[in-house]
């Protein structure tokens, strides 16, 4: 049997935990090969055009260029590489611009965790992707490529779910987090259980790159 060729990318962030998250993750799928990690626009259009990717994943706001300049870039210099927007922007504003650019591909931040990958592939095949957690009015003609859609991740977890998430995150254990919370292990357990089979997290590694995406580890660390 012919093992099928991965995915190359290249990604842009200025955020270097995110931008590590998210290469991780996208690495975990066996399907997308890495070929670039850059920081800033400018580094991102030489990657690009040096090692010829499949698909660029460009933060929007990032220094010297910004994802929308960076794509103008490379359709001025010809490149074949589809291109893609991981943003915190859910403006139509922002959406529109990417699109009209020429971008495949708008991701939010936010989602990253259940979408990048999934937009990664649609990307890749010719398709446009959209994040379906984004209003319905600004998806204009570029709508999701056929698949599950998910609801804001953020809303599909209690507020006690997150709490034990992202104490899990930090490194506590259930019956550290069972006392923080004044509820009993067995049942920080169940609650973790019930959260992860509902976001498809399947180890602790996943627990803390879903944290990472939303943004959980950039605060204090909780108290032991």
């Amino acid at each position: 049997m012919v093992e099928r060729a991965r995915i190359r990318a290249v990604l842009a962030d200025d955020h270097p935990v995110f931008r590590h998250g998210v290469a991780d993750l996208l690495s975990g799928t066996g399907e997308v090969e890495i070929v670039a990690s850059v920081e800033n626009g400018s580094a991102a259009v030489q990657a690009v055009m040096e090692l010829m990717p499949d698909v660029a994943i460009l933060d929007l706001a990032m220094p010297e260029l910004n994802g929308v300049a960076v794509i103008r870039r490379l359709v001025e210099r010809h490149s074949p590489a589809r291109t893609m927007i991981l943003s915190v922007y859910e403006s139509r504003v922002y959406v529109d611009q990417a699109f009209e650019a020429g971008a495949s591909g708008y991701v939010l931040k936010r989602s990253a965790f259940l979408n990048i990958a999934q937009a990664v592939r649609a990307v890749f095949a010719g398709g446009t992707y959209t994040d379906p957690s984004l209003p319905a009015r600004s998806l204009g003609p570029h709508r999701p490529v056929a698949g599950p859609v998910h609801d804001d991740d953020q809303a599909i977890l209690t507020e006690r779910e997150r709490d034990i998430l992202r104490f899990v995150a930090f490194g506590f254990t259930s019956k550290e987090v069972a006392i923080r919370l004044g509820a009993t292990p067995k049942a920080v357990e169940t609650q973790k259980a019930r959260a992860c089979c509902r976001l498809g997290i399947t180890s602790r590694a996943h627990i803390v790159q879903y944290a990472i995406f939303q943004g959980w580890l950039q605060g204090e660390i909780p108290v032991r």
